[in-house]
C-alpha cells in the first residue's frame, strides 16, 4: 500500500512538473513567432479573412497579407486597434506573452446585470426608447441585427451590435454611442 501511495505521489508530480514545462514551452514558442504570424494566427482564430480584418483597420488586405508574411510591419499606430480586434493585449501582440492579471480581468466582467438603453429621437416625431437586459442583445447579435424590428424606421440598422457587446465585455459601461444623422435622428445607447 505504502509503495503504491509513493508512486502515485510520484506520478501525480510527474504530471504536474510536465504540464508546467509545457505550458513555459508554449509560451516562449509563443515569444519567439514574429509579429506577423501572431497576427495571422488570432486573426484566424477570430474568423476573419484577411479582407475583412483589413476593412475593420482601413488598410488593403495587401497590407495584411504584408504583416502576416512578415514583409512588412503594421504602423505603430494600428497596432492598439489590431489588438483590441484580436482580443489581446498589444503587449502580447508584440511580445506573444499572455498578461495573465489582464486576461482574468477581463474574462471576469459580470455582464448578467447590465441592461442596454436605446433612445431614437426624430424630428416631428414621438422618442422611441428601449431598455432590454444585455443577454437579450446577445441573443439578436447572433440572429443578426433583429433588434431593428422593434425600433423600426432603419435608424438602428447600420450599428453593430456585436461591436458593442465587446465593448461591454471589456467593461465598458455608461454612454457607448450618441449620433445624430443627416436627418436630425439622434440614436444614443448607454449601458447601465
Amino acid at each position: 500500500m505504502a509503495i503504491f501511495f509513493k508512486n502515485f505521489i510520484s506520478n501525480e508530480y510527474d504530471e504536474k512538473q510536465n504540464k508546467n514545462e509545457t505550458s513555459e514551452t508554449t509560451e516562449q514558442q509563443d515569444a519567439t513567432k514574429t509579429i506577423g504570424s501572431r497576427i495571422s494566427q488570432a486573426r484566424k482564430s477570430k474568423g476573419y479573412t484577411q479582407e475583412q480584418f483589413s476593412q475593420l483597420l482601413d488598410v488593403t488586405a495587401q497590407a495584411v497579407s504584408k504583416w502576416e508574411n512578415d514583409i512588412s510591419c503594421p504602423d505603430i499606430q494600428l497596432l492598439p486597434k489590431i489588438a483590441e480586434i484580436l482580443d489581446m493585449t498589444t503587449d502580447e501582440l508584440l511580445t506573444g506573452k499572455k498578461d495573465k492579471a489582464q486576461k482574468e480581468k477581463h474574462n471576469n466582467v459580470d455582464t448578467s446585470n447590465l441592461k442596454i438603453n436605446i433612445n431614437v429621437i426624430r424630428q416631428n416625431q414621438n422618442p422611441v426608447n428601449v431598455s432590454l437586459p444585455l443577454s437579450m442583445i446577445k441573443k439578436f447579435a447572433k440572429i443578426g441585427n433583429g433588434i431593428s424590428g422593434i425600433i423600426g424606421n432603419g435608424a438602428i440598422d447600420n450599428i453593430k451590435f456585436d461591436e458593442i457587446l465587446t465593448l461591454v465585455e471589456n467593461g465598458a459601461t455608461g454612454e457607448i454611442l450618441n449620433v445624430v444623422s443627416d436627418d436630425n435622428t439622434t440614436v444614443s445607447i448607454t449601458i447601465e
